[in-house]
């Protein structure tokens, strides 16, 4: 999938942040639930911003899975106390990575995901061309 592979700056980053922020805000308020898919949204934005970075999207596939089992999993093997308190640090934590991830500059030369983003908002992220084969 062409849109996990390469790098995006912080300004892209923020802007799909915001809109899928937005999206559960609204979702919220309208129909009493937040949207799930705005947090799908947020790993999709999160995995070309951590290449930005240098590091490996599978960061942000492993918090998202953390994130699962303690929200649908937790309840079951945890007591309901522990649980409340797991979901409170939980809930402080992700605006914490997600500002972290948006906050800290990107790699300026090009790295093993590609070449630096270009500036500005730009939501194709930049990725490496294709290796060149002689015939």
């Amino acid at each position: 999938m062409q849109l996990l592979k390469g790098r995006i700056n912080r300004a892209s980053y923020w802007v799909i942040v915001g809109v899928a922020i937005a999206a559960m805000l609204v979702s919220a308020l309208v129909f009493r639930r937040p949207l799930p898919a705005a947090l799908v949204v947020m790993l999709i934005a999160a995995v070309p911003r951590l290449h930005d970075l240098g590091r490996t999207g599978w960061w942000a596939g492993g918090v998202f899975i953390a994130l699962l089992a303690l929200f649908f999993g937790g309840g079951f093997v945890i007591p309901p106390q522990a649980y409340q308190n797991a979901l409170g640090v939980a809930v402080l934590a992700l605006p914490v990575l997600l500002s972290v991830l948006g906050g800290l500059p990107g790699q300026t030369a090009d790295n093993r995901f590609g070449p630096p983003p270009p500036k500005g908002l730009s939501f194709k992220p930049a990725v490496p061309p294709a290796p060149q084969t002689e015939a």
